[in-house]
C-alpha cells in the first residue's frame, strides 16, 4: 500500500513538471484560422476582432489566472488581407524585412510600442514556433512597465502578427503567449507539438 502511494506521488509530481500550459479551448478566428487558448485565457471582445481604418484586424486576448494578476500578460493577434510579396509563405515572411530600412522601422516601432527607455532583449530574427517560422523581436522594459514580444508570420498568404505584453521579468515570461503563438494554424490542420 505504501509503495502504491509512493508511485502515485511520483506520478503526480511528474505530471506537474510537464512543460507548457494546458489548452482550455480552441477559438476560430477570421480567415479560416484557429488558436488554442491556454488555461485561464479568453478572448476579450468579439472573436472576429475589431477592424481599424487601415484594414488591420485586432483580436485581443487576456489572461485571468492567479499568476496573470501579477504579470498582467495580454496578447493580441493582428491580421490583414494584404498579401506580402513571395512565391510561398516562407518567401513572403522573408520579404517583410528584406531591406535594412524595413528592419530599422520595425525595431523603432517596437520600442515605441513597449514603453519609454525599453531595450531590445532579443533581436529581430526568424525563429520557429510550432510548425511555423516567425519573425520575432522582444523588448525589455524597466521595472513596473510592460515588456513586449512581437511576432509576425504569413499563413496561407495572409500577414499575421502577435503582440504579447507582460510585467514579468523572469526567464519564464511569455510561456502562455508562446503557447498561443505556436498553436496558430489553419482550421483543420493538426495542432503543433
Amino acid at each position: 500500500m505504501k509503495r502504491a502511494f509512493c508511485y502515485l506521488i511520483i506520478a503526480c509530481a511528474w505530471v506537474a513538471a510537464l512543460p507548457g500550459p494546458l489548452v482550455a479551448e480552441t477559438v476560430a478566428l477570421p480567415a479560416g484560422l484557429v488558436v488554442d487558448l491556454p488555461e485561464g485565457w479568453r478572448v476579450d471582445g468579439p472573436a472576429e476582432g475589431t477592424l481599424s481604418v487601415t484594414g488591420m484586424r485586432r483580436i485581443q486576448f487576456v489572461c485571468e489566472t492567479q499568476a496573470c494578476r501579477r504579470t498582467l500578460e495580454t496578447c493580441a493577434i493582428l491580421m490583414n488581407d494584404e498579401r506580402p510579396d513571395g512565391a510561398d509563405d516562407a518567401a513572403r515572411l522573408r520579404s517583410l524585412y528584406e531591406s535594412p530600412h524595413a528592419r530599422y522601422n520595425r525595431l523603432r516601432t517596437v520600442l515605441k510600442a513597449t514603453s519609454r527607455d525599453a531595450d531590445i532583449l532579443k533581436p529581430l530574427e526568424i525563429v520557429r514556433w510550432g510548425e511555423r517560422e516567425w519573425y520575432r523581436v522582444e523588448t525589455d522594459a524597466r521595472h513596473n512597465k510592460k515588456s513586449g514580444l512581437f511576432a509576425e508570420t504569413v499563413i496561407g498568404g495572409r500577414y499575421l502578427g502577435v503582440i504579447c505584453k507582460t510585467c514579468e521579468q523572469g526567464a519564464e515570461r511569455y510561456r502562455d503567449g508562446l503557447a498561443l503563438i505556436g498553436s496558430l494554424r489553419a482550421a483543420g490542420a493538426a495542432p503543433g507539438p
